[in-house]
């Protein structure tokens, strides 16, 4: 076959085309490991991760607000954010992307309009706001609800962690509470300084790591054993077998028989 005779500034022009044309399948890869919500899950959404993802029942799903809208810069870009360091599931990362939909919650100071305020709380996000609180000191669990009972709503617990647990319902219940929901107790708040005896120490950091701290009366001895080692299973819990079994004996000598 010929070779084509051609100018030099021609040629050029040439093989910057087969580059780029070359390089298209490798950027196309790029971008879907490290945008697409159906790779992350390939990881996060097998029940083997300690953050695993689940479909949420009051955020739109995966298809329309994907992993980069909450835990990449600014919501994501392109490829860049899918690398090492790219991706935050810190409060201020999350909070931020929160408010890049969601900007008007910052003036709200009523409930009107909200979809899911089954138990009619009065709240005002304007008044948090002005307490230098996050989106993601209370919607937590919009897209990964780790509590025992998924809700995907903020929970009682969360209120628990600034406001008195002595507070009247009426407060925030301006109806009373629920009829017939039975009150259980919080989930305890991790306190500054962990216990200085080392059993219960690590249970206090390590089991607040991805969910809130549930008092040791919540399960009888047999259904903490149970759980406590589903929870060590689980990739990214970072417990140990020694931190496992110091759990284990804490809940023994303190929870129901």
């Amino acid at each position: 076959m010929k070779i084509p005779k051609l100018s030099k500034p021609v040629w050029a022009l040439v093989i910057v085309g087969v580059l780029i044309i070359a390089t298209l399948p490798l950027l196309g890869l790029a971008h879907f490991t490290t945008t697409n919500p159906s790779f992350c899950m390939t990881c996060h959404g097998t029940g083997e991760t300690a953050d695993v993802g689940q479909p949420s029942l009051v955020h739109p799903d995966y298809g329309k607000v994907g992993c980069l809208d909450c835990h990449a810069e600014d919501g994501g870009h392109f490829v860049t954010n899918g690398y090492k360091g790219g991706y935050k599931a810190e409060p201020e990362r999350v909070s931020s992307n929160c408010e890049r939909c969601h900007e008007e919650m910052k003036q709200k100071t009523d409930t009107e309009g909200f979809k899911f305020n089954e138990y009619g709380i009065n709240f005002s996000h304007q008044k948090h706001f002005s307490f230098d609180v996050q989106c993601a000191d209370c919607h937590r669990n919009i897209a990964h609800d780790l509590n025992i009972n998924k809700t995907n709503r903020p929970r009682m617990s969360y209120c628990f962690q600034c406001h008195p647990s002595t507070d009247p319902c009426q407060k925030c219940h301006p109806n009373g509470p629920p009829e017939g929901e039975a009150y259980i107790p919080p989930p305890a708040l991790m306190p500054e300084t962990p216990s200085a005896d080392v059993e219960q120490a690590t249970y206090e950091i390590k089991c607040s790591k991805c969910h809130a701290l549930y008092p040791p009366s919540f399960y009888d001895r047999g259904q903490w054993a149970a759980t406590v080692e589903e929870m060590a299973g689980l990739t990214g819990a970072d417990i140990s077998a020694e931190d496992k079994a110091r759990i284990i004996s804490y809940l023994d000598s303190v929870a129901q028989p």
